[in-house]
């Protein structure tokens, strides 16, 4: 199983794979009973990364090649967080799983292991410092959150690190609330979401037949955000997966019309093939670049959910954590403009737009829509909201805005 993980890890950290797709398809490959510590150690990791790279770096006079830097982090994961395991176990299989490949690699990686689990680990004074190694957050983006919004990035750095329970969407076309709350993996939430407490969701009946959806709470509330009905004509802008837009038609009792926008024509066929295991058939889906919607007709409702830095979902993806750089904003930030331009010219009037983000940071959410407003005056905001990231969800931001001249 931990070579599994190793494996899994190299995947992530060294040829970029994503955390939740290589979950998604390959945990199946682990015998169920070790599913669950499978998730945690692989997820843990990629968590605490930086702060597990900082406790066995110390003890480093030079840095091993990648693979053995990933097996070490990983095996100081489970000596500082798993209690049920005992050190000298994990320190005794991190180096069986080398003796094959590296005898001097296994000597180098039990001497570190063995100093980590005897020193006591010393965080720098710096308050932003410490907290940046502690929750394996990159120091500017901590300084950024702290800027932003005060002493709120205590908890979105804690929070980065939290285990989050995987929340489904009931599809309330196709099952009813009393059978599928019967199920012995589904917990009550708030109908439709509830927590799932099974392992590997993809092979679960209930969502292979299109009973549920994975969805968490504030990306549920984004499509509530929308004040959809019956037979409304809707446009959702950057669809893919297709999430939201499904939460959308189910609200919409599969009454009316969604177009669905996706600039990436195998992403166009994911959404295409969730339609048909939910058992949805009004949404039409098309392959087009949001910032040029020209030829488009206009729309009671458009959903603008866009590209964003993800700062609002680090818990559920941390391989962000190891990617982000700070420059990503300067690409985003006229790109989620463009998006935001283009999608307004196909909202009728009387009509509503929400833009959408899953991130934390004031100028790709609430400065936007400042400057969006200031440059369209036949839109009012009607509402904004921002969910906070915390223990049980992750953070996201929305605003809702209307037209009210032509």
């Amino acid at each position: 199983m931990r070579r599994w993980v190793w494996n899994g890890l190299c995947e992530v950290i060294i040829h970029k794979q994503y955390s939740n797709l290589f979950i998604k398809k390959n945990l199946s490959q682990v015998d169920p009973k070790n599913q669950a510590l499978a998730t945690n150690i692989f997820y843990g990791t990629l968590q605490n990364y930086m702060y597990c790279e900082y406790v066995w770096s110390r003890f480093a006079q030079k840095k091993p090649n990648k693979k053995i830097q990933i097996l070490l982090s990983m095996s100081v994961y489970q000596i500082l967080f798993l209690d049920k395991v005992p050190s000298y176990a994990i320190i005794d299989e991190s180096v069986s799983l080398l003796k094959k490949i590296s005898p001097k690699s296994a000597s180098f990686v039990n001497a570190i292991l063995r100093k980590v689990e005897k020193e006591k680990i010393v965080l720098p004074q710096d308050e932003l410092e410490a907290a940046s190694i502690q929750y394996s957050c990159p120091l500017w983006l901590v300084k950024m959150w702290k800027a932003q919004y005060g002493d709120l990035y205590k908890d979105f750095v804690q929070n980065t690190c939290a285990t989050l329970p995987v929340f489904v969407r009931r599809n309330t076309l196709k099952i009813r609330e009393d059978y599928f709350k019967s199920n012995p993996k589904i917990k009550a939430y708030k109908d439709p979401l509830y927590i799932y407490t099974g392992n590997d969701i993809s092979n679960n009946a209930l969502y292979q037949q299109g009973f549920m959806s994975v969805q968490d709470e504030g990306s549920f509330l984004i499509t509530q955000f929308l004040e959809v009905q019956k037979g409304m004509n809707v446009l959702d802008t950057c669809a893919a997966p297709g999430t939201k837009t499904f939460a959308i038609a189910e609200q919409m009792e599969n009454n009316g019309k969604i177009v669905a926008i996706d600039i990436h024509e195998h992403r166009c066929e994911l959404i295409r093939q969730d339609a048909k295991r939910l058992g949805i058939n009004i949404v039409e889906v098309v392959n087009l670049d949001s910032t040029n919607l020209e030829g488009l007709e206009e729309f009671d409702r458009v959903l603008c959910d866009v590209p964003c830095s993800g700062y609002g979902v680090l818990s559920r993806k941390p391989d962000i954590k190891l990617r982000m750089d700070s420059n990503d904003m300067d690409t985003l930030i006229p790109l989620q403009q463009k998006i935001l331009q283009s999608a307004s010219q196909h909202v009728k009037l009387g009509g509503k737009l929400v833009y959408s983000t899953c991130t934390m940071n004031k100028k790709e959410n609430e400065k936007q829509v400042e400057k969006f407003l200031k440059a369209n005056p036949n839109f009012v905001l009607e509402e904004e909201k921002s969910v906070y990231p915390n223990q049980s969800q992750e953070g996201f931001y929305m605003a809702r805005i209307k037209k009210v001249n032509s």
